[in-house]
């Protein structure tokens, strides 16, 4: 290579060696200064002293306040029944049981039929189930399990 294109070559990386350079710092500047925007001081701890005081002067709001009374349940109390397949919450009106909710243990899917008072809970190879009906007005439970 001829000394002129040594020369010109070295200038012409010297040029894109600056290029780069200023790049870079009008980049870390943009992002310094905020990109969208000017970069927000953090506050002091006097601000945040004002800031906390005031969010303690402010009560929570209210809930709305109603005049009117819940209707009551029908039926009589609730009742857990508890099973090694998961728990069932009953109550009675009259002779009638009726399922509240019922709630399969881990491992346990759920097969409630409501209108026979009957849940069962399933697992790969044992079923619980549970048989409900009143007895003094609060539902009991007879539970049978099969491995």
């Amino acid at each position: 290579m001829s000394a002129p294109r040594t020369w010109l070559a070295v200038l012409a990386w010297a040029a894109t060696a600056v290029a780069a350079t200023l790049v870079g710092l009008s980049a870390v500047g943009a992002i310094g200064s905020g990109l969208l925007g000017p970069a927000q001081e953090p506050l002091t701890s006097a601000e945040v002293d004002a800031e906390l005081a005031a969010a303690r002067a402010a009560p929570p709001p209210l809930p709305p306040r109603t005049s009117a009374t819940p209707e009551p349940v029908p039926g009589g109390p609730n009742e857990v029944i508890g099973s090694p397949g998961g728990t069932v919450v009953a109550r009675c009106t009259g002779d009638v049981v009726e399922i509240v909710s019922a709630s399969p243990a881990q491992g346990y899917g759920l097969d409630d039929e409501p209108e026979h008072a009957r849940v069962r809970f399933e697992a790969e190879e044992t079923e619980v189930e549970i048989r409900l009906s009143c007895r003094d007005g609060r539902p009991v439970g007879e539970v049978r399990i099969d491995d």
